[in-house]
C-alpha cells in the first residue's frame, strides 16, 4: 500500500534581488539571501521527503536576471530533477518566460511559460502562468482545467488576498481572480505573487499562498519567510506552512532604535544626521541598506500609523492608493 503523496510549493524566490546598499562590507550581496532561501526551502525535496516540487512564479527578480542568477537556478534544478519531478510556472516578474533562462531539457522539469495541463507524479494539474487581466486568465484557466484537475497552479492575485492596509478585490483591479473566474472542477489552488503566508476561499476553494521565501524589502520586516508542504491521503489534501529563517530587517529613527542592531541586520536609517546614525549601525555590524529623504520619511511615518495595527509595515505604493494619495 502506497503512502501518502507529499507536494512541496514554495513560490516568490526573487532570485537577483537587491536593495541600494551602503554599508556592505566588500563582496556581500543581498542576492545570496535570496540563494540561500532557495536552498533551504528545497532541502526537504532534497532529502527525498516529497513526492513532487512545485514553483509558482517569480524565480527571477525581472526578465533578465543575472547571468550568474539563472546558471544558478538552471543548476539547482537540474541537480532536483534528478531526484523529484519539479514544475516552474512564469510569474509577473518574468514576463518574458522562463523557458529561455531554464531549457525545458530534464524529463522531470517543467517549466511553463503560459498554460499546460501536466500529468505529473501522479497527479493532472492544470499550470497557469501569470496574466494581466482576469479574463485572459480565466480563457486559459478553463483550457487546461478542462474535465478537472487535482491541483491548480498560478501565480496571481486572488480576491480577499491581503499585503499590509490592502485587499486585493475582483473587479477594482484588472489581474484579480475571483470565483466566477475558476474553472468547474478545480478544488484546490496553490499560489504565488502575494508576499505574506495567507489563505483565501473563493467559494469552497482554498487558495493557498506559502508566500515569498525571503524578504525582498523592508515592508515585510515582520513577515515570517518559509513554504508549504501539501499532502494527500484518502483522497483528501491537507497543507502544512514551514517557516524559514530571514535576516533580521531593523528600521532606526530615533537613538533608541540603535540598541536593537545586531551584527548582520540590515538596516535602514530615517534618523537625522543620517551618516551619524548610519556609521553607528555600521560600527555594531550591520549592513546600512537605505536612505530616505525628509519628505520620504514623514510620508512613511503617516503610512506606518496604518500598517503597524496590522502587524507590518505600510511604506507601499497600494496603501496609498487607499487612501486616495498619489
Amino acid at each position: 500500500m502506497h503512502g501518502p503523496m507529499r507536494l512541496l510549493h514554495l513560490t516568490d524566490t526573487h532570485l537577483g534581488a537587491s536593495l541600494r546598499v551602503h554599508g556592505a562590507p566588500a563582496g556581500w550581496e543581498r542576492a545570496q539571501d535570496h540563494r540561500d532561501a532557495m536552498e533551504a526551502a528545497l532541502e526537504p525535496a532534497f532529502r527525498g521527503e516529497v513526492d513532487l516540487v512545485v514553483h509558482s512564479g517569480d524565480l527571477f527578480d525581472r526578465s533578465s536576471p543575472p547571468s550568474d542568477e539563472a546558471w544558478w537556478a538552471w543548476e539547482v534544478f537540474s541537480r532536483l530533477a534528478k531526484r523529484v519531478p519539479v514544475v516552474v510556472v512564469t510569474g509577473n516578474h518574468e514576463r518574458k518566460g522562463l523557458q529561455r533562462h531554464l531549457p525545458a531539457s530534464l524529463d522531470n522539469l517543467h517549466v511553463v511559460d503560459r498554460a499546460q495541463r501536466l500529468t505529473v507524479a501522479g497527479l493532472n494539474l492544470g499550470v497557469v502562468a501569470y496574466a494581466r487581466t482576469a479574463r485572459a486568465w480565466s480563457e486559459r484557466a478553463a483550457q487546461v482545467c478542462e474535465g478537472g484537475v487535482d491541483l491548480l497552479v498560478a501565480h496571481q492575485a486572488f480576491d480577499g488576498a491581503q499585503v499590509p492596509g490592502f485587499t486585493f478585490t475582483v473587479g477594482k483591479q484588472k489581474d484579480t481572480i475571483g470565483a466566477a473566474h475558476l474553472p468547474d472542477g478545480v478544488t484546490h489552488v496553490l499560489s504565488g505573487h502575494i508576499h505574506p503566508r495567507q489563505v483565501v476561499r473563493l467559494g469552497e476553494v482554498p487558495v493557498v499562498f506559502p508566500g515569498s521565501a525571503e524578504r525582498t524589502s523592508f515592508t515585510e520586516r515582520f513577515e515570517t519567510k518559509g513554504y508549504a508542504i501539501w499532502t494527500r491521503e484518502d483522497g483528501r489534501w491537507q497543507w502544512t506552512f514551514h517557516d524559514l529563517a530571514s535576516r533580521p530587517m531593523v528600521v532606526v529613527d530615533r537613538e533608541e532604535d540603535l540598541e536593537n542592531v545586531r551584527e548582520g541586520d540590515l538596516v535602514s536609517v530615517r534618523a537625522e544626521p543620517w551618516e551619524d546614525f548610519a556609521g553607528r549601525a555600521q560600527a555594531a555590524g550591520a549592513i546600512v541598506v537605505q536612505k530616505y529623504t525628509a519628505r520620504e520619511r514623514a510620508s512613511i511615518a503617516e503610512d506606518d500609523q496604518i500598517a503597524l495595527p496590522l502587524g507590518a509595515v505600510a511604506y507601499l505604493p497600494s496603501v496609498r492608493a487607499a487612501r486616495g494619495q498619489k
